[in-house]
Order: structure tokens, then sequence, then C-alpha cells
């Protein structure tokens, strides 16, 4: 945006790439920062295996997720999302009718895994054809900014280490299972002026490039922090640093520039 960019008028995410967009579109981003630096210095282990002794999985997550989010997501913030001129569009996953929620998240794993080891597709095909879909729901709609977390959490919720969530009277769980940059239905022409922001580096491709319709910028190497690591181990800022410093570099030299 300093360099001239504005955001879209829609934004689509899902996981926590929602909740970093929403945190960008009301102005939340020093604060979501701050609130993970706070919360991971504080956690020693990603899981307690005293509770295996009572029969629960017990993951850090389950406690840092919902508290992260509640440090950018609030009256105020929902407030600028509803009068801002962008939308977002949080996409989670519902089960499969036939084969429930259980066996909707275990096969649907077991799907991705399998479709992204042996095709490294950008957008998996087997959760679709066992039933699983995307739901996309509008974050400004939502009628409290308790709702507006419950749906940013469920976005991100792989159980078991964060439970599914009732979101609109159904099921709802980690966008990710089904597609991790999903994509509503769009005309090609509406595609052709998308940008897809990836967080997986696929070394044989460019930073951008484009694949059927759509657009892609990929970051340059490997992001440096762990997928679950949320313990004090974990480099928030050198994560960061590697994508304003990607970002810059490609500002820099192309005079391509992605606005409205």
């Amino acid at each position: 945006m300093q360099a001239g960019a504005t955001l879209p008028r829609e934004l689509i995410g899902t996981s926590a790439g929602a909740a970093i967009a929403t945190a960008a579109m009301s102005g939340g981003v020093s604060a979501a920062m701050d609130a993970c630096r706070r919360l991971y210095s504080g956690n020693a282990a990603v899981f307690r295996w005293r509770g295996l002794l009572s029969g629960r999985f017990e993951f850090a997550h389950q406690r840092i997720y919902p508290a992260w989010l509640a440090a950018f997501v609030d009256a105020a913030s929902l407030q600028r999302l509803r009068l801002g001129s962008s939308r977002l569009l949080v996409a989670v996953s519902r089960p499969a009718p036939l084969i429930g929620l259980a066996a909707s998240v275990g096969l649907g794993t077991l799907a991705y895994a399998l479709d992204n080891k042996l095709w490294h597709r950008l957008h998996p095909r087997l959760p679709h054809w066992l039933g699983l879909r995307l739901d996309f729901l509008a974050l400004h709609e939502c009628e409290t900014h308790e709702d507006a977390a419950r749906l940013l959490c469920a976005a991100a919720s792989p159980p078991p280490i964060l439970p599914a969530l009732h979101v609109c009277g159904q099921f709802a769980f980690d966008g990710g299972y089904t597609d991790n940059a999903p994509m509503p239905r769009r005309s090609a022409a509406e595609l052709s002026r998308s940008l897809t922001l990836l967080t997986r580096h696929y070394p044989r491709r460019p930073a951008v490039f484009r694949e059927g319709y759509r657009w892609y910028w990929q970051p340059s190497r490997p992001v440096p922090v762990s997928t679950w690591d949320c313990t004090r181990r974990t480099s928030l800022d050198a994560a960061f640093e590697l994508g304003r410093t990607d970002a810059h570099a490609w500002l820099a030299a192309s005079t391509q520039r992605w606005c409205g």
C-alpha cells in the first residue's frame, strides 16, 4: 500500500490467512504481531502429555489461537470492516454429508496429503471427490465481533488440534482441508484479475506465476517457521520479514501494480 497499491474490493482467505487479512483490513497488524509474540513467548510446548491421563488432547493452540484473535478482533475492528470498501470472504470446510465429521477430517487429511505428495497440485482434488466442500462466509455480515472471531477460529480449526465449530448451523473446520488457496466460482475474466498469496514455497516455479486463469505469488524461499510450532522457539519476526522483503523486492523490480 505504501507503494501505491490499494486493497482489492474482495479478499478471500482461510486458516490463519483469513485472520491476517482481517488484521490488514482493520488496521490491526501491529496488535496481531504483538499478541502473537507475547502468547508464543509464554508457551513452552505444543502438546501437554498430562492431558492424556484424563483422555484429553491438550494442544496449546486451543488456548493461544482464540486469545490471539481476541487481540485484534473486537467491536471497533468489525465496525471498520463494515465501513471499509473491501470485503473478506472466509472459507471453511464442511463435512461430507455421507460420512460425517470425523470421517471427513480423517479422510480429508489423507486425501490432501496424497494429492500434495503425488501430484504436487496447487489445488487438491481428492478432498472434493470425497464430498468435502467449501463454504464462503462474509466476515462483515457477522452480527457481533464474537461471531466474527468464531468464524475465523473455525476457518483455522484442524481437529483434534482445534475442534470443529458450529457456524451457521453446521460444523465448520479448517478450509485448508479442502483447498489451501480457495476461490469461489468466478468467471475467467475475474480469475485473471486475481492474485493468490501462497505460504508454501514451490522451488520449480518463479516468484510470480500464472496457472490456469489465476496469478500466484509465492515466498522466495521456504517460510522459516514450522506450521504448528507456537512456542517461544518460533521466529515470528523472521517469517514476517521474509514477506516484507519479498514484497519490497518485487515491487521495486516490476512496473506491474496489483491495484483495485
